[in-house]
């Protein structure tokens, strides 16, 4: 009766709830095996009432997983949610755990069948396990680096950029590095806006004196651009301009250290103080470019009043 309980909680939120765009990967990937679970206690219930041991049962509770996986990703398309070819893998995945690690066989030909479907069902979770482990580690290693933002050494540090490919080419260089051996090297477009997103929700600020980047202008003219740094109340509401952080950066030839007291961030949002444990959003972009531009950028990080740099 408790899984029962369990699984009729559980289905309002494959249409409610759930992590957004802010979410971490980790919690994206843990929700997304959520399926996984879910079908997998699914079946186990279904064969406490009705058995399933024969393989034309295996393959009709398969095609009905798939018909029925297809059907929910399309009413989540008419209720705000994204449809996903890797939640119906997830379903079936579930189903084929719970199938078969709920069967009972009683012969050993059965046995067989049953203990190979078995070995089949782990492997085919192992990949959606996978994404969970490899996002806990993500996520771990960059709140290990904290007060280091990103510095775009690591794949962890790295999975943290996003960016339009339309208007933005980001590539990783062994040149004109302030720190370690890479830095990102941007070229923007021209007319509209160009630019990146890091995600950087990995510490609390408010112990940190500065904020702080290197920017490297390649060109002979100066470069305008814009930095936004914004917290979960921001994302999550209505995004507007004033209840974030937002300063013009003028980017000279050659180096630019760039540092900004993390008391003016702080303060910046009218009418409140900005969540400093949860600054999650970090954008850099140009708008209006009248031809293509180049920016390195390496290094950014949260500093003492004193520049840390090198130590």
């Amino acid at each position: 009766m408790v899984f029962v309980l369990l699984l009729l909680m559980a289905v309002p939120l494959f249409f409610i709830g759930g992590p957004d765009w802010v979410s971490s990967q980790l919690l994206k990937n843990a929700w997304n095996f959520g399926h996984v679970l879910f079908y997998a206690l699914l079946l186990i219930v279904v064969q406490w009432f009705v058995p399933l041991p024969r393989l034309h049962h295996w393959l009709l509770v398969s095609l009905v997983a798939l018909l029925l996986g297809g059907a929910i990703e399309v009413v989540q398309h008419f209720v705000g949610r994204h449809a996903s070819w890797s939640d119906i893998v997830n379903n079936l995945a579930g189903v084929w755990l719970g199938l078969f690690w709920g069967q009972h066989p009683t012969s050993d030909a059965a046995r067989r069948l049953v203990r190979g479907g078995r070995v089949l069902s782990v492997l085919f979770i192992a990949p959606a396990l996978w994404l969970i482990v490899d996002a806990a580690w993500a996520e771990l290693d960059l709140r290990r680096a904290f007060p280091q933002i990103n510095s775009f050494e690591s794949r962890a540090e790295r999975q943290q950029l996003f960016f339009n490919p339309a208007r933005v080419d980001a590539q990783f260089q062994r040149e004109n590095v302030s720190q370690g051996a890479y830095s990102l090297r941007l070229e923007l477009a021209p007319g509209g806006y160009s630019g990146i997103r890091l995600r950087s929700c990995y510490g609390d600020w408010s112990a940190y004196g500065n904020f702080a980047l290197d920017a490297f202008n390649p060109s002979a003219e100066p470069l305008r651009l814009v930095l936004r740094l914004s917290d979960m109340i921001h994302d999550r509401g209505t995004h507007s301009y004033h209840d974030r952080f937002n300063q013009a950066l003028v980017l000279q030839p050659g180096w630019n250290e760039l540092r900004f007291p993390v008391a003016d961030i702080s303060n910046r949002p009218k009418g409140r103080t900005m969540t400093m444990d949860a600054i999650c959003n970090l954008g850099i972009f140009a708008a209006g470019l009248v031809q293509p531009a180049v920016v390195y950028l390496d290094n950014i990080r949260l500093e003492n009043t004193r520049s840390d740099k090198g130590q």
